[in-house]
């Protein structure tokens, strides 16, 4: 019963605390549709269509159109075509007005057919045995440029991607070339023969998918990141009310009195624990909503939550619980509401910032990665990670709710022995 009225009574004191509410309902949802509309954004501003791309085309032959077209085909760029000189071609790249700058020069598909037929005929004269023209054949090493600006802000990363691509294309350009040469030369050789078209589709192609677990077929985006991260942000934010709640009890009295109750301090602590951990469930529940129903009516990918909700739920509890101790801790080592704001608002900032709730680890320098592992937000998104996008079954998120679970009975731990041997000594 002692603990039945403890519980009741921390609700009765939760709901009267209208800034608490607002703090562990209100942000957390405006945070996730914030955060992810911010993202979804950059994300869709990188992969459709929307990198601003200048076309300088001195060529205006086979090799620039051929260019212009499979980059149009990409569906990756919008593509602006102007007649500038190099040096300001590179200025408006430089200025911000384009992402990237492509300078083809003049005669740069003449030279192209020109390199490919002497190729073609070194190759056939030296099948035929001809040293003659073999030794006259002029050694041509030099090679044609296509002029690459890119803006000083971007990544070397997506530069090299980018080049890469773009090389790509011109490598095709260059084997249609070769094999219009060896048609030509072919059709000199042998004037009876009728040359066929030659095939330059590649041979191999690449088949791109997300490697699934367990035939999982969820695609990761925005919101299977920012849902779960910021859900953690705000059960671990509920130090704040949580710690608050205990300062109030001792500042007026109403600590001491219920210590005169019969029974352990124990029932106190676990009638917060019970009433909080509730609390942080009902967050976690309404920022699912959010994601399966809000995020949809603004355009966003719809939250998809597997189909493992037993390990989800064992999850979200084990975050729970670790949230609860944390604040608990923070309630009684804190002799202030300053020091309890400040440390707990702070820490859990530090927390997520290391955990990857503000940007995810795999993007983060080697030392960071190394440091996240001992967040406790860390572990819990790795383990909705698992669930939501590689369907982990409770096996494989183990080890992450052990960590969850033993950082909550730490917290506990230590809450009660501060109040029984510091505080109350």
């Amino acid at each position: 019963m002692k603990l039945i009225y403890s519980i009741y009574k921390e609700y009765k004191v939760l709901i009267r605390d209208k800034a608490g509410l607002a703090i562990t309902f209100i942000m957390p949802t405006v945070l996730i549709l914030v955060i992810t509309l911010i993202q979804d954004t950059t994300f869709r501003s990188v992969n459709e269509a929307s990198v601003p791309l200048l076309i300088v085309d001195k060529d205006n032959d086979s090799l620039s159109h051929t260019l212009e077209r499979s980059l149009e085909g990409s569906k990756f760029f919008v593509i602006t075509k102007k007649q500038l000189t190099a040096e300001q071609a590179k200025t408006e790249i430089a200025k911000g007005h384009y992402f990237i700058g492509i300078v083809i020069p003049e005669n740069t598909s003449k030279q192209l057919r020109e390199k490919s037929s002497n190729r073609i005929s070194k190759l056939m004269n030296s099948f035929s045995g001809d040293s003659t023209a073999a030794v006259e054949e002029k050694q041509d090493t030099s090679t044609l440029r296509v002029q690459l600006y890119f803006d000083p802000i971007t990544k070397k990363s997506f530069k090299t991607t980018i080049s890469n691509s773009i090389e790509r294309i011109i490598s095709q350009i260059e084997m249609q070339s070769m094999v219009q040469a060896l048609n030509e030369t072919m059709s000199d050789n042998f004037p009876d023969a009728k040359p066929t078209k030659m095939e330059t589709k590649p041979l191999v192609s690449l088949s791109e998918e997300y490697a699934s677990y367990n035939n999982s077929p969820i695609i990761p985006n925005s919101v299977q990141h920012n849902v779960p991260a910021w859900t953690l942000f705000a059960m671990f934010f509920i130090c704040i009310p949580l710690a608050g709640n205990i300062i109030k009890e001792r500042e007026d009295g109403s600590a001491f009195r219920l210590l005169t109750m019969p029974g352990s301090y124990m029932i106190v602590i676990l009638g917060k624990m019970i009433t909080y951990m509730v609390v942080s469930l009902i967050q976690f529940s309404l920022m699912l909503c959010v994601g399966i129903y809000i995020l949809p009516m603004m355009g966003l990918p719809q939250l998809n939550i597997g189909n493992q909700l037993p390990v989800l739920l064992v999850v979200a509890s084990s975050a729970a619980f670790a949230a609860t101790g944390f604040g608990l801790l923070v309630g009684t080592i804190a002799n202030s509401h300053e020091q309890a704001s400040l440390f707990g608002a702070v820490f859990v900032v530090i927390l997520a910032a290391i955990g990857g709730v503000w940007v995810p680890t795999f993007v983060m320098p080697e030392i960071m990665k190394q440091l996240s592992v001992i967040s406790p937000m860390n572990w819990g998104l790795e383990a909705f990670y698992g669930i939501f996008l590689r369907n982990f079954g409770f096996k494989e998120i183990l080890p992450h709710v052990v960590k969850l679970w033993a950082f909550f009975l730490v917290a506990l731990g230590g809450s009660f022995c501060y109040q029984k041997y510091v505080r109350l000594k």
